[in-house]
């Protein structure tokens, strides 16, 4: 095993390798809002973190997030991601792919 030289509070593992997050995040605040294209946007996480989780700690739920601004993650929290999807015709999951492929593709 390698022995990195990172401080352990600035990333996640993956399969071992640290990955640092952060990076991400910002990546996809700097997008537009999926569905109205507006800005700025929060990273709303589509694998949650769940009530009273450290949103600070990075974790591997980090790539899972997409761009929506702060109406549409409210509303997407309100009537659930099913409802939300069908209503605006996304398929979240697959956007999240999307946009993470994207990242790593860069």
């Amino acid at each position: 095993m390698v022995a990195y030289k990172i401080p352990m509070y600035s990333y996640c593992l993956v399969n071992d390798v640290p990955i640092n997050t952060k990076d991400y995040i910002k990546y996809i605040k700097s997008k537009h809002c999926l569905v109205c294209g507006g800005s700025p946007v929060d990273a709303d996480h589509q694998d949650t973190i769940g009530m009273g989780g450290d949103r600070k700690k990075q974790s591997i739920k980090d790539f899972t997030c997409i761009p929506l601004c702060r109406k549409h993650h409210t509303e997407r929290h309100n009537i659930g991601s099913f409802q939300f999807e069908h209503k605006h015709s996304l398929n979240l999951w697959k956007e999240a792919f999307y946009l993470l492929r994207g990242y790593f593709a860069e």
